[in-house]
């Protein structure tokens, strides 16, 4: 790692340490509560962060900055449409169209709360609630637990602000690419906010070790620094979540290699029309551009290795590990022969 990058790493650490401390606003301690992002997440890994922390990576740590980094923009944005930001103090006399940020919203009469990454004040006094995340691929639907940690959001919105009109959405990014995606239409639900009330309930008795903590397997586990001993991983059986997501990619898996035996002779009838050196555009805008690679020559590593040993252990390389992998759909069982 360079020195550079130690630093940087380093930097965000105390940025991270900076913003956890930030979160603990709430009346109660956090030990002694559950918050919104807590009830839609394993309960086993909430309880065992409490009692026995790990580092974050250098990966994860610049994960998270994403998010801040992009809750950042987001603000700006709401400002420059005419959104006054005012403090989480001032919000709920402010007058709109305005906005705060981190808004703490707890139950009266449990120890359930949780942070707003936005709230919104129309001019007619509406509200709306924003949850941002970013991710690596915008999903065709929101996850679960982000639908969850929202409609714990909007119920406690709707106890803390009654009788006012109250909407929710989740809005998705994909930095990378520049892709964003905004999942609306959420109001209260009543009813289901009092089960995740009763879930959180569960969540602080498992934190005052009263009770064992659930396990909510799913297809965040691969990341999880507690799988290990985890009594869902202990036969590795697979959730259903992840089934899913095995099924869809496979199908597109296949999709992708049926469009390559497609595209391959198209190439070639293309390349055989336009020539090796091309540039110009369709009349429906496309461009096209055709380029010849010249030839290059390589050393062939297995004789090198083989009739110059020395040579090669002073010109090698170390090309970094991956993992691979390989998804088939098998064909069906054959069927019994009868006796």
């Amino acid at each position: 790692m360079s020195k550079l990058v130690a630093f940087n790493t380093q930097a965000l650490l105390l940025l991270e340490e900076s913003n956890t401390r930030s979160l603990d606003d709430f009346s109660r301690p956090r030990n002694q509560m559950a918050t919104a992002s807590e009830i839609c997440s394993c309960f086993r890994k909430v309880t065992l962060r409490m009692t026995t922390p790990t580092r974050p990576t250098a990966r994860e740590l610049r994960q998270k900055r994403r998010g801040h980094i992009f809750e950042i923009d987001q603000a700006e944005r709401f400002s420059v449409m005419g959104f006054r930001e005012v403090s989480p103090e001032e919000f709920p006399t402010a007058a709109g169209p305005c906005f705060t940020r981190q808004l703490v919203l707890e139950h009266p009469d449990h120890p359930i709360g949780a942070h707003l990454d936005f709230a919104i004040k129309h001019k007619d006094g509406s509200l709306h609630i924003v949850e941002c995340k970013t991710t690596d691929g915008i999903p065709v639907e929101p996850y679960g637990n982000w639908i969850g940690q929202l409609h714990i959001q909007l119920g406690l919105m709707a106890v803390g602000f009654p009788g006012v009109e109250i909407r929710g959405s989740i809005l998705a990014a994909d930095l990378s690419v520049g892709e964003e995606q905004e999942f609306n239409s959420f109001s209260p639900d009543m009813t289901l906010f009092e089960f995740y009330v009763e879930k959180g309930l569960e969540l602080v008795e498992a934190k005052a070790g009263r009770i064992p903590a659930a396990t909510m397997p799913g297809i965040l586990c691969g990341y999880c620094p507690y799988r290990g001993g985890c009594s869902s991983h202990k036969d590795e059986q697979v959730p259903v979540e992840i089934t899913e997501r095995v099924v869809e990619y496979e199908n597109l898996d296949r999709q992708k290699k049926d469009l390559e035996k497609r595209m391959d002779p198209m190439k070639n009838e293309l390349i055989a029309f336009f020539g090796r050196s091309f540039h110009g555009i369709t009349d429906d805008g496309i461009a096209v551009a055709t380029t010849t690679v010249a030839a290059s020559e390589y050393a062939d590593s297995k004789k090198v290795k083989k009739d110059y040993p020395d040579v090669f252990e002073a010109c090698k390389k170390t090309k970094a590990a991956y993992t691979k992998l390989e998804v088939k759909k098998l064909p069906p069982a054959p069927l019994a022969k009868a006796a």
